[in-house]
């Protein structure tokens, strides 16, 4: 209980917890027996949402990185001043690949973003899911993609699911963030924003990713993350039968 308490990562979920202390060598428990001990202590907490039992709604789901990238904006409010921030999210692995907080929401902020996501990722041809906003259905920006030799897909009127993965991560980076989080100016507001990301992109177990990182299925790693966490659980399971073995000889 140490450990949860110390974190606060109960906020997160009991399989959050079961396979974060995996991941750090610190207890070798499957989730139900992590969920057994925080129900006694009380720590179980009705309204955790658990992100890897939705249903299926939207496109059909990409099957490697670059295939779908998923772009819109979101308020967010800094110092009484709301600005825009824009994201771009990359469908498989839902790592967010770049992102800017603007004063205005301009069409010429999309094309710069897209632009240097592109930049980053050369060789991908994705096709960028966003919504009706007039800045997505300017013929810049359909000439911006054209010319990249991307593809771009508008989600349906009323169908907010069609771009639900980075509508969730938008609540994740406000609840998770924005909300807990002093700004001191703009500046300050993006330098630790910026953190956050990385933090989300690079530690943040995520629940649909099988509590792994964006990065982790990004970057290929899931089959080996997942193996580790198996020979890790086996390891304990053999060590623990040995102990009770001891104990009743």
């Amino acid at each position: 209980m140490k450990y949860v308490l110390a974190h606060k990562n109960f906020l997160y979920g009991y399989r959050y917890l079961a396979w974060q202390m995996i991941d750090e060598n610190i207890a070798f428990v499957r989730p139900a027996s992590v969920y057994n001990i925080m129900k006694e202590y009380d720590l179980v907490h009705k309204w955790a949402k658990n992100e890897g039992e939705a249903k299926k709604k939207g496109f059909d789901q990409p099957l490697a990185p670059n295939e779908q990238w998923h772009t819109d904006i979101s308020y967010i409010k800094v110092l009484g001043v709301f600005y825009y921030f824009i994201s771009i999210m990359d469908g498989y692995s839902r790592k967010i690949l770049d992102w800017e907080l603007c004063e205005t929401m301009e069409g010429i902020n999309i094309e710069l973003l897209v632009a240097r996501v592109k930049e980053k990722y050369p060789g991908a041809h994705a096709r960028i899911i966003h919504d009706n906003g007039k800045q997505f259905i300017s013929k810049d920006f359909k000439d911006l993609i054209s010319v990249l030799e991307l593809y771009e897909t508008s989600a349906r009127v009323c169908h907010p699911q069609s771009n639900g993965k980075l509508e969730r991560f938008h609540s994740t980076l406000k609840t998770e963030h924005v909300r807990q989080t002093a700004y001191f100016s703009y500046e300050d507001a993006k330098q630790k924003m910026a953190q956050w990301i990385d933090f989300y992109n690079n530690e943040r177990l995520h629940g649909a990713l099988l509590y792994l990182t964006p990065e982790d299925y990004f970057a290929g790693r899931k089959e080996k993350r997942l193996a580790d966490r198996r020979e890790k659980l086996h390891t304990a399971d053999i060590k623990r039968k040995a102990y009770w073995l001891e104990q009743q000889a």
